[in-house]
């Protein structure tokens, strides 16, 4: 059986044990990484919030905790409160039958990038697209120049070698035809 306080972690008792190493590793990583966020510039101190963020990294309160702590530290250095995400939960508090029910579709949320970040998204996409348009086009040309080549490839190799063979086949028959004739003659005139 689990000591009450084995459960204990940061000022928060959790209710199982499983919560509570969870809660110890994200007590662990959040001085870890305190360490190094320490140096960071505010727009790195961002970068790396919005992948915890997008990662999942924190899911208790002791990373809630942190994630706060770096939120706060953006504003203080001039970062607007709408230009940082907010800290999602990921669960309920009320209503415990309803948490059983819906908490793996609620774990699976995501939050809505800024307007910022939005735009940033969506100028990436279509910047993708554009290559891969571009991609696409590039192909097609290159089936179309392979398709239209008279030299052997991989398409059309079997077509240019039989082709070459027979034109080889009919030069030989010639030339056979030739050589009869003029047997023939020699034969005449010598026999």
């Amino acid at each position: 059986m689990t000591n009450r306080d084995d459960l204990i972690v940061g000022g928060y008792i959790f209710g199982s044990e499983e919560d509570a190493k969870e809660a110890q590793r994200e007590l662990r990583n959040s001085k870890y990484l305190d360490e190094r966020v320490n140096t960071m510039s505010v727009p790195q101190l961002k970068a790396v919030y919005n992948k915890m963020l997008d990662d999942k990294v924190f899911k208790t309160p002791i990373g809630w905790e942190y994630l706060k702590y770096l939120k706060d530290r953006m504003i203080s250095e001039g970062v607007k409160d709408e230009e940082i995400r907010p800290i999602p939960l990921y669960l309920t508090f009320m209503n415990e039958e309803k948490d059983k029910r819906t908490y793996s579709h609620i774990a699976k949320m995501r939050v809505a990038p800024s307007g910022a970040e939005l735009s940033k998204l969506r100028s990436g996409l279509q910047k993708s697209i554009i290559a891969n348009v571009i991609l696409v086009i590039l192909v097609i040309a290159m089936f179309a120049i392979t398709l239209t080549s008279s030299s052997p490839n991989i398409i059309n190799y079997k077509t240019t070698i039989t082709n070459q063979y027979s034109e080889w086949e009919q030069e030989l028959e010639a030339r056979e035809a030739i050589v009869k004739e003029k047997e023939a003659l020699y034969e005449n005139i010598g026999g």
